[in-house]
């Protein structure tokens, strides 16, 4: 499992919430208990040539006549490695034993809560009950023995067998979750305080080892990797949990951990922010994640966060360097700006340890230290481009060198100095620069009429004028007509796009490497750039000298900029070439300029930059982009056809599938509703025409705009 393509489906008729899923060992089985305390045993069966989970049985555990639902209400379930029983805990701290797959309740195996308290220590038994079961789980090398814990602390190792208690552990806080080490030997505990534990499991030495923490863990699991010691003396936490307090920073526990390797499910930053808990010593979430699109082979990775742009590159072993550190001046020491957000983040001092994987190996700092909004990778002529709301350079992290820094803030735009806070001044004015648009298309249209009247009827009109236009940005906030913007609007600086791209941009005989920016104030511009061939790409430096600068009319937000071939092709990604994974560009015909806005698409011919032809989307159709891509559709019934279009995700929540390089509208698809503002904004596309939307904060919905790729999982498992 996990591979792409593998994917299996199943419904239930209760339209319950899913509590747990068990996976029955060995067996393409598994358990589902749903809310209403009913389990459901599902098989994978093939059919139609495809497999496909089928519920074989449905069960409810019933008790006693008389007896109090808690008596019977699950909390825990453990399929058995003989595959042939279930153990139910329940919150009377019962466990009932059923059978598999019939579900049938065996009586006799019934582990009940007075026969375990029989073994624990009197003083203890007086001052907790055992209440509900909390965690089991088997012994990874006896069969024979479960552990079993309670809410309230009690951990006991049951015999099978002897149906008897063989160990047993007095835990005093309340009981999340267990674990056991894969010898056997020890396990761990985790608490609602945020505490875990760790228990040797001997006939001499059954004391705890605390480890300590402070956010609540709901699960966890034991890894054979690097301790989390090392993380705690390198980082002077890392405490594993992410989440710190500056109590706790300052004053962190004197308890260190053993040799332990744990890592807290509850913790969600990724593995990549904590190779960055390493770099600054201290911990932050990504704001853009970008690696080459589609690149099977693994380049380095920039990951930007706030005011930094970190590459990576694979190493499947643990290593220890120092990250080389660049900073880059967007403002380039121009009269006038004053940044009056926050500082930049300090980096450390000397060499760092890194766990095998995506490792830091250069950082790019950006000043003034605002939000990095685009990033682009070339893994190829290992260039790395970033964009902020003040404009975007190009780096060389093969030489660890910067290329160029570009400024793209207009005079008139402070607020984009201002820091986060400025998000909310700029809504204010650009509602007051939306009325005021509005008047001026009034005012003319009034003026091409060659109507005239007195103060009193004009200021009339403007009123009620005022009053329709409120009325139509609740009902219909999304159409209006295309009227140009001004210079002076708010972030018209702020980079939202950039693309590399090998095509002609000086003149029709020859080709070079090129980075193309686009901003919010739909300005597009074109950098040439000399890469130096592989033999001397260490001893010559990277070179950019800007050739192009255009300026939409409307000054729309460039949302994507893409480059044709002469087939009329995106140009597809370099690391794919390079592996024969796609066709290489035709450098022969004449190249073409794609330029996506908010309101329109436009083809412009190459190197000439002259308008070739457009789509305009917000004029016609009321609506904006919000996300493209180039994706492939292939044909259903022949791998010989396949195609090229672009897929267009507007503000109204539908899909609009354009041709290439015609730009015709092929066909339009309801997707999202139009209300649901996050699910529009977190939408991605995969190149053959798949998508993914968030429907709440811990659920996607998944689509298919191809014929030949359905939704529909078509896997088979023998």
């Amino acid at each position: 499992y996990g591979a792409p393509g593998v994917e299996f489906m199943g419904l239930h008729e209760e339209n319950n919430t899913v509590m747990q899923i068990h996976f029955i060992p060995d067996q393409c089985q598994l358990v589902t208990l749903l809310d209403d305390n009913s389990l459901h045993l599902w098989s994978l069966k093939q059919h139609s040539g495809a497999s496909e989970l089928r519920e074989e049985y449905r069960f409810t555990l019933k008790g006693p006549p008389g007896s109090p639902p808690s008596a019977t209400q699950i909390t825990a379930v453990l399929p058995h490695s003989s595959r042939e029983v279930l153990y139910l805990g329940t919150e009377s701290g019962n466990i009932f034993v059923v059978e598999l797959p019939s579900f049938r309740v065996l009586e006799d195996k019934t582990i009940t809560s007075e026969a375990v308290l029989q073994r624990v220590p009197e003083d203890y038994c007086n001052r907790r009950s055992c209440e509900l079961v909390e965690a089991l789980r088997e012994h990874p090398k006896n069969s024979d023995q479960i552990l079993i814990g309670y809410s309230r602390g009690l951990i006991v190792l049951w015999d099978l067998q002897n149906n008897k208690v063989t160990h047993h552990f007095l835990g005093s806080q309340q009981l999340e979750n267990l674990y056991w080490q894969r010898d056997g030997s020890k396990f761990v505990s985790c608490h609602y305080d945020g505490s875990y534990t760790q228990w040797p499991v001997s006939s001499d030495n059954r004391q705890p080892e605390p480890l300590e923490n402070l956010v609540p863990y709901g699960h966890a699991f034991w890894r054979n990797l690097k301790l989390v010691s090392d993380h705690r003396e390198q980082t002077g936490l890392k405490n594993p949990n992410l989440n710190q307090t500056k109590a706790h920073q300052k004053n962190p526990p004197k308890t260190k951990p053993k040799n332990l390797s744990l890592e807290a499910l509850s913790c969600h930053s990724s593995r990549l922010c904590k190779q960055s808990g390493l770099v600054f010593g201290c911990v932050f979430s990504p704001s853009l994640l970008s690696s080459s699109p589609g690149s099977f082979a693994v380049p380095p990775r920039s990951l930007s966060s706030s005011l930094q742009v970190l590459v990576m590159e694979l190493n499947d072993e643990d290593a220890e360097h120092v990250v080389d550190h660049a900073e880059a001046d967007l403002l380039q020491d121009q009269e006038g700006y004053r940044w009056k957000g926050h500082e930049k983040l300090k980096t450390r001092d000397g060499p760092v340890r890194f766990e095998a994987g995506f490792q830091p190996f250069v950082l790019v700092q950006c000043q003034p230290p605002a939000v990095v909004t685009s990033l682009a990778l070339h893994s190829e002529w290992k260039l790395v481009a970033f964009g902020t709301s003040h404009g975007f350079g190009l780096f060389d992290h093969q030489q660890k060198r910067l290329v160029f820094v570009k400024c793209t803030l207009h005079p008139s735009d402070q607020l984009a100095l201002e820091g986060p806070l400025s998000r909310v001044k700029s809504l204010k004015k650009s509602l007051r620069q939306s009325f005021r648009r509005i008047r001026r298309s009034r005012v003319s249209s009034r003026k091409r009429r060659g109507g005239s009247g007195n103060a009193s009827e004009v200021q009339e009109a403007n009123a009620k004028f005022d009053q329709e236009t409120l009325q139509e940005m609740e009902l219909a906030p999304v159409q209006r007509k295309i009227e140009a913007r001004s210079a002076e609007d708010s972030f018209t600086g702020f980079v939202r796009t950039l693309y590399f791209a090998d095509t002609f941009l000086r003149d029709s005989s020859r080709h070079c490497p090129s980075l193309w920016a686009g901003t919010n104030g739909g300005t597009v511009y074109a950098f040439c750039l000399r890469v130096p061939p592989a033999e001397r790409r260490m001893d010559e430096p990277v070179r950019a000298e800007q050739a192009k600068e255009i300026q939409l009319m409307h000054r729309a937000p460039v949302v994507s900029i893409l480059v044709l071939d002469g087939r009329g092709t995106p140009l597809p990604e370099p690391l794919e070439v390079a592996h024969d994974l796609s066709k290489s560009p035709d450098m022969q015909g004449s190249h073409q300029l794609l330029v996506v806005s908010e309101e329109q698409l436009k083809v412009f011919t190459l190197p000439k930059v002259s308008s070739k032809l457009k789509l305009k989307l917000t004029a016609l159709e009321g609506c904006r982009v919000r996300k493209v891509t180039v994706a492939n559709f292939g044909s259903c019934k022949t791998d010989d056809y396949s195609e090229n279009d672009l897929a267009v995700l507007t503000n109204l929540g539908d899909i609009q599938i354009i041709s290439l390089p015609f730009l015709k509208l092929q066909i339009r698809y309801p997707c999202i509703r139009k209300e649901d503002v996050s699910g529009i904004a977190s939408c991605v596309f995969t190149k053959y025409g798949q998508g993914f939307y968030l429907i709440s904060p811990s659920e996607f919905e998944r689509f298919s705009l191809s014929t030949k790729w359905l939704v529909e999982p078509r896997c088979v498992v023998d």
